[in-house]
């Protein structure tokens, strides 16, 4: 008589376990979805890639809000300037056509060429996004 209360007792314990565990098994097609990742941010050529920042170099539209704001030079060529709150909490990059061009919020001076690309990084968690902007072409006292 014993053997078959030790018997019982397994198999409650057996359906309590399973009675537990499968509410948290979802059966739907969904489920069985890998989870989507944010794209990474990837590099347009090589020298543009050098200038990119290492860390957790994300696009995505919730992270930040920033505009860049245009001021055309009276002669050739933009100045470039990053409009985004508390400018202090993220660190900036410009490659014009790929060459370096400063860590500040705004462009050295006025440039020209075919692209601005502008690397923001919010110094709190390193998230990371990218702009690129067409450039008016250089006259001939630029080149």
């Amino acid at each position: 008589m014993m053997n078959y209360s030790i018997s019982y007792s397994r198999l409650f314990t057996g359906i309590i376990l399973t009675l537990t565990l499968f509410p948290m098994i979802s059966c739907e097609k969904a489920s069985f979805v890998p989870a989507l990742e944010s794209e990474l941010a990837k590099p347009q050529n090589l020298a543009e890639a050098e200038h990119m920042p290492r860390e957790k170099a994300h696009t995505q539209d919730s992270a930040f809000v920033f505009d860049i704001q245009e001021s055309y030079c009276t002669q050739d060529g933009v100045h470039l300037s990053v409009l985004i709150d508390r400018p202090e909490n993220y660190s900036f990059k410009w490659a014009i056509d790929g060459n370096h061009a400063g860590h500040n919020s705004y462009t050295p001076g006025c440039v020209c060429g075919n692209t601005a690309t502008v690397f923001i990084t919010r110094l709190s968690d390193g998230m990371s996004l990218r702009q690129a902007i067409d450039l008016p072409a250089c006259g001939p006292d630029f080149e």
